[in-house]
């Protein structure tokens, strides 16, 4: 069964979260979404209770018992095909993430979303393994096949799979085209 990566509901602590007044490009900084952008995060189970805002940083803490969980970044408040409001990214070509894993090792998938794609996790995603220490990771837009830049709706979203881990994100951000 194909996994959702997207869903509606939202929790507490991604409005906890905050917002931030960065650069164009940018998503999240020190663990606060930029204006204008919601954030939701989903299970197979319906957990809704994983993501936790730290001190500059969003920790994503998977729970066991799940076959998929995801955590994501829309334009505007989560919304069902039809509804969705795009942004045009395609000035950008490299997505860059400041991430680190608990304990190194994490496995977790990158993914971005165009407002007509729907929620059946088939969009294309980058697999991504993590080490204890922060790093800057950069992935070329191009590997997002299928996501038309010119209404990117998801802006990046985590999709889980593996067993319960937890991993943390501090910063999110498009870099433009050279």
């Amino acid at each position: 069964m194909a996994k959702p990566s997207v869903s509606m509901p939202t929790n507490s602590a991604a409005a906890e979260a905050g917002h931030t007044a960065d650069g164009p490009g940018t998503i999240l900084a020190n663990g606060k979404l930029s204006r204008g952008l919601d954030m939701g995060v989903d299970s197979s189970g319906q957990r809704r209770d994983w993501l936790i805002p730290g001190d500059g940083f969003l920790r994503m803490a998977y729970p066991p018992g799940q076959s998929w969980g995801a955590v994501f970044v829309t334009v505007g408040k989560p919304a069902p095909p039809g509804a969705r409001h795009g942004r045009d990214m395609s000035a950008y070509s490299t997505l860059r993430l400041e991430m680190k894993g608990e304990k190194g090792g994490e496995q977790v998938e990158i993914g971005i979303k165009d407002q007509n794609q729907g929620d059946d996790g088939m969009e294309a995603k980058e697999a991504l393994t993590l080490t204890s220490e922060w790093r800057s990771l950069e992935i070329p837009l191009r590997r997002f096949t299928g996501a038309d830049l010119r209404q990117t709706y998801v802006l990046v979203e985590f999709v889980f799979d593996a067993g319960p881990q937890t991993v943390y994100v501090r910063r999110v951000e498009y870099v433009p085209t050279r």
